[in-house]
């Protein structure tokens, strides 16, 4: 099968994470110069053969308040056939956190590789400590047109910006926990108003999927869904986990996520305090899972996600969660699946989200590494020259 068989061109969207330079909350909340790199370098082998540390080729730990950093990012991503980047986001009522590699994206318009951002609208606390109860920021999601108003001038410079990644003209926008936020489609509509009256045709927001909706309504307001992988397939109803302690885990916690975020917060840390046991998952069966992208409704376009690992050893340690039997000739193999699958979907549903360019505590990364180095990001670049004849 040629490239000229299928429909459209894939283009493939990295989530980008930003936490590896120092911030000031950072500095108080876990020690002076903290980054992400501190989880990734105290990693510790959970078992005999356990892939942990993860080390960047070369001891790249960089500093993403550089330039040279963002740029040496987005060339080694274009270089492979990633379309662009997804930022996360971090908003709280009026404070931005770890804003900086996007500021210094935007500020640097030779930096040329299209994006959009991912609103990651959590509440931040001492997860990693099992302290969920500890809030560090609270996210509150006040119903407020002044805050809203606030938000939408810094989103406006990036959705104004000639790299944003738009559909039909408009800039997208993703939305990591939709069914909290208040007024949802109020905010939204205001959004709307004000890019009007700045010269936008629109927005287009899309809703990241890890599980069911809690409320399924919200939906109303987006103009597509993101399924965000591994999750949105772990958590199916239809996903048939041969691991049945770690089975009756998620059913568990599909109940839970109906709670309210107090309420999670409390069973989260009495689960780590009382719980220090690994949860094992077959990445084989969570990728055959994942490439059955279906619409969450009918009239909205449903962007297809991938993964390359999981293992959040870093973080969570003697918690984690990992994957049993992944590897870059794997991640090739079910990439190249949902690639041909994606390019046969009418656009613009052609865009695959990758989880992630650069979670390194979570262990998905398409960066290099001292074990495989290029590996998963020339997986990638394969899998594009055969689909789309080019990357």
């Amino acid at each position: 099968m040629t490239a000229s068989t299928y429909r459209n061109r894939v283009k493939p969207i990295a989530l980008y994470f930003p936490q590896f330079h120092a911030i000031p909350e950072n500095d108080e909340w876990w020690g002076k110069g903290f980054t992400d790199w501190n989880n990734v370098r105290s990693a510790k082998q959970q078992f005999a053969g356990h892939y942990q540390p993860r080390v960047p080729a070369g001891g790249n730990y960089y500093d993403q308040s550089t330039i040279e950093t963002i740029r040496w990012q987005q060339e080694l991503a274009k270089s492979h056939g990633i379309f662009g980047f997804c930022h996360y986001h971090y908003w709280f009522s009026g404070k931005q956190l770890l804003e900086t590699p996007t500021n210094v994206m935007l500020a640097n318009s030779d930096l040329n590789l299209p994006f959009c951002l991912a609103w990651a609208n959590e509440t931040w606390s001492r997860r990693w400590d099992g302290l969920d109860h500890h809030i560090l920021i609270q996210q509150k999601h006040d119903p407020d047109p002044a805050q809203w108003d606030a938000h939408f001038e810094y989103l406006f410079r990036a959705w104004s910006d000639d790299r944003a990644i738009k559909i039909d003209g408009k800039p997208v926008f993703l939305i990591y926990r939709p069914h909290r936020v208040d007024a949802i489609g109020q905010m939204f509509d205001r959004w709307r108003e004000l890019a009007h009256a700045r010269g936008l045709p629109g927005l287009y927001f899309v809703a990241i999927k890890q599980y069911e909706y809690p409320n399924p309504d919200v939906l109303d307001h987006f103009d597509a869904t993101m399924h965000f992988q591994p999750f949105e397939a772990l958590y199916s109803p239809d996903y048939p986990n041969p691991d049945q302690q770690a089975a009756r885990s998620n059913r568990l916690k599909s109940v839970l996520r109906r709670l309210p975020e107090p309420l999670l917060d409390i069973g989260r840390s009495l689960k780590a305090k009382y719980s220090s046991k690994l949860e094992f998952y077959d990445y084989e069966s969570v990728w055959q899972q994942a490439l059955k992208v279906e619409r969450d409704r009918p009239e909205l376009p449903c962007f297809a996600g991938a993964f390359m690992d999981w293992d959040n050893a870093a973080r969570y340690k003697e918690r984690a969660r990992l994957f049993k039997g992944a590897s870059p000739e794997r991640f090739r193999h079910y990439f190249l699946e949902l690639a041909k699958r994606t390019a046969a979907r009418p656009a613009p549903e052609n865009h695959i989200f990758i989880n992630a360019w650069n979670e390194w505590s979570e262990g998905t990364y398409l960066e290099p590494d001292e074990r495989y180095g290029l590996a998963y990001i020339e997986a990638i670049r394969d899998v594009l020259l055969e689909v789309n004849g080019t990357i």
